[in-house]
């Protein structure tokens, strides 16, 4: 439908992302990924600032940090553009520490995508040490609380007590999510059931609660007094969209067709939403609306075009399309992030989870699937 079009800015992407000299990590590995899916080779040069940036680098981040260019060495190497030697010696001194983060981040009761324990989860899945993914299961296990056949997990980042965060970057869908690809791996599956089973319980009882709504799922809830923090946005950091897709998850795994009909149902209803509903950042001021994966438009356009290939039903199709036009209408203009929501500032960047890069590969995606396989499983959207 768009197939010019989408050339054309892949290879305007192509050409910011080479041209992109940043010293930090999130811009250099935006960069670096879309040029490793899109051209199938990244720069010698670029791989050296990079283990540059991470050996100085003190956040260990799997978004932004050193645990992300380690993962992102990996995909070099399952892409034979770096040798084994290169690979023993990147991994060599880090393994360690990180095994040890765990331990860190278990204390903590911090499971967090990013800064967590799934994090650090995924990486060592992408690497086959199933004994150490045992481990984090197994922590997840004990941090789980329990109200009659529901699991939950209490978010320790935040300064609120007794809160249960529900996005996919941060909240329960994130664990569902993480233990379905454990699960998928053969690793501790009967924990990794039982936990699925009852983290979906919980999610099933806020659907059954709300699912008239526009928005169903609140963005957190607390535990004790039932309060809940609206979210009233399409986005794949919060939203309805990332619980569809966790109770996906769950559903290949638990193989109960109600899950399948909710995770439909519910991405049926976010397909209705129109951008003046959506929640989406924009900016009158500089002319913008935000375009990037974590929570812009070509992220939302980026899940309904994944349901659409499962459920292959128009008006996910439709719906894909709509976020997708709007995506390519703003690339005309020259697009611009959210930098500073609170002073309106934007700018252009090359990240991946919020900049140019990631806005590439879902266009890169949507045009050439084949090119982008599984590019988007760091972000737990490997559904099909």
């Amino acid at each position: 439908m768009y197939k010019d079009k989408i050339d054309f800015f892949l290879q305007e992407i192509s050409k910011k992302c080479n041209d992109e000299k940043a010293d930090n990590i999130s811009l250099n590995i935006g960069s670096s990924y879309y040029s490793l899916f899109y051209n199938n080779d990244v720069e010698i040069e670029r791989i050296e600032d990079l283990i540059d940036l991470a050996s100085e680098d003190i956040q260990y981040s799997f978004a932004t940090g050193s645990l992300a260019v380690l993962y992102f060495m990996r995909l070099l190497y399952n892409s034979d553009i770096i040798t084994d030697e290169d690979i023993e010696s990147i991994e060599e001194d880090s393994i360690d520490f990180f095994l040890e983060l765990i331990n860190i981040y278990a204390d903590k009761k911090e499971y967090d995508l990013f800064t967590g324990l799934i994090g650090l989860g995924l990486y060592f899945l992408e690497i086959r040490k199933f004994d150490t993914v045992a481990k984090i299961v197994s922590y997840l296990d004990h941090m789980k609380h329990e109200h009659n056949t529901s699991f939950f997990w209490i978010d320790n980042i935040t300064k609120e007590e007794n809160t249960c965060d529900l996005g996919l970057a941060h909240g329960l869908p994130s664990i569902i999510s993480f233990l379905s690809e454990c699960y998928h791996h053969d690793c501790e599956k009967e924990i990794c059931e039982k936990l699925i089973r009852g983290g979906v319980n919980f999610l099933i009882e806020l659907y059954n609660e709300n699912k008239d709504a526009q928005h169903i799922f609140p963005s957190k809830i607390n535990v004790i007094t039932g309060k809940k923090l609206p979210s009233n946005r399409l986005a794949w950091c919060y939203g309805d969209l990332g619980i569809a897709v966790c109770i996906w998850k769950a559903y290949t795994v638990l193989k109960d067709e109600e899950l399948k009909a909710i995770s439909l149902a519910i991405i049926l209803n976010s397909a209705r939403v129109r951008i003046d509903n959506s929640g989406i950042f924009y900016s009158t001021k500089n002319d913008c609306i935000d375009t990037g994966f974590c929570h812009g438009s070509s992220g939302i356009s980026h899940i309904f075009n994944k349901f659409h290939r499962i459920f292959e039903h128009e008006e996910l199709k439709e719906a894909r399309d709509y976020w997708m036009a709007i995506t390519l209408k703003e690339l005309d203009k020259g697009t611009k992030f959210p930098y500073d929501l609170k002073n309106d500032v934007w700018k252009e960047h090359t990240g991946l989870l919020e900049g140019i890069s990631g806005v590439g590969m879902v266009l890169l995606d949507y045009q050439y699937p084949h090119k982008a396989k599984d590019w988007d499983k760091i972000y737990l959207m490997n559904i099909e």
